[in-house]
């Protein structure tokens, strides 16, 4: 590993997490692929171990890593962490309002949801179709339960064929889990209606239509948030 720290003005903790990102992009390591040892990455790049421990700290928490306790550390398989610990922060620091948290969530729901439109395929159709069957017939039965609507949406996430945008958009619906689970609880039919609405946009090639469903879904959901507090995990 031809990796070397320079003594600049950078903190030395930063720098060391600069280079175990290079060294994860130049060994190309995947999902689950073992990063060397504290005490391999500390001789190779002739720092403390204290602060290559404090540089995976710093990776772990933006969700790049995974800390296996007395393990190994690993490139992480749940990428959409280090959006959640972003949010998470921002929720905790910020005071923002309960229309903000709206606006949010609607921004973020239409440009995925616009991106489905645009690339999803027929097999991506039938998935999002059958979430939505799911969906109404849990629906009916009075069995509806958080998890049938974020399988919805993960499905039009699926369908953008975006990385990111399907990470970014994990980590949303986990972080707000509990208040859309609260939401579809008291307008269950609504709910459907929204559902049916926006699978009915991407059908039909029409991000119009299936950002009014989303709007009106969003100002739904907000009612559910008497206070900021209320949506953390």
């Amino acid at each position: 590993m031809e990796i070397k720290v320079r003594k600049t003005r950078k903190s030395l903790s930063k720098q060391v997490m600069e280079s175990i990102e290079k060294l994860i992009l130049d060994q190309k390591l995947r999902p689950g692929d073992a990063l060397p040892t504290e005490q391999q990455i500390s001789e190779e790049l002739g720092v403390s171990k204290s602060s290559v421990r404090e540089a995976i700290k710093m990776l772990e928490a933006l969700g790049v890593v995974e800390i296996r306790r007395g393990l190994c550390t690993v490139i992480s398989e749940n990428p959409e962490q280090g959006y959640l610990n972003v949010f998470l922060s921002h929720l905790y620091l910020l005071s923002g309002s309960a229309e903000e948290l709206r606006d949010f969530r609607k921004i973020i729901e239409e440009a995925y949801t616009t991106q489905a439109i645009a690339t999803a395929t027929k097999e991506d159709i039938s998935a999002i179709r059958d979430a939505l069957d799911q969906f109404r017939a849990h629906c009916r039965a009075g069995t509806l339960t958080v998890d049938d609507d974020l399988h919805f949406h993960n499905q039009i996430l699926q369908a953008t064929h975006n990385a990111f945008l399907i990470s970014m958009g994990t980590a949303l619906n986990t972080l707000f889990r509990e208040s859309i689970g609260a939401s579809i609880r008291k307008f269950p039919e609504v709910a459907l209606a929204d559902h049916e609405k926006i699978f009915a946009g991407i059908l039909q090639r029409r991000a119009e239509l299936a950002a009014e469903a989303i709007e009106e879904s969003a100002d739904r959901w907000s009612l559910s948030l008497p206070q900021i507090e209320s949506t953390l995990l």
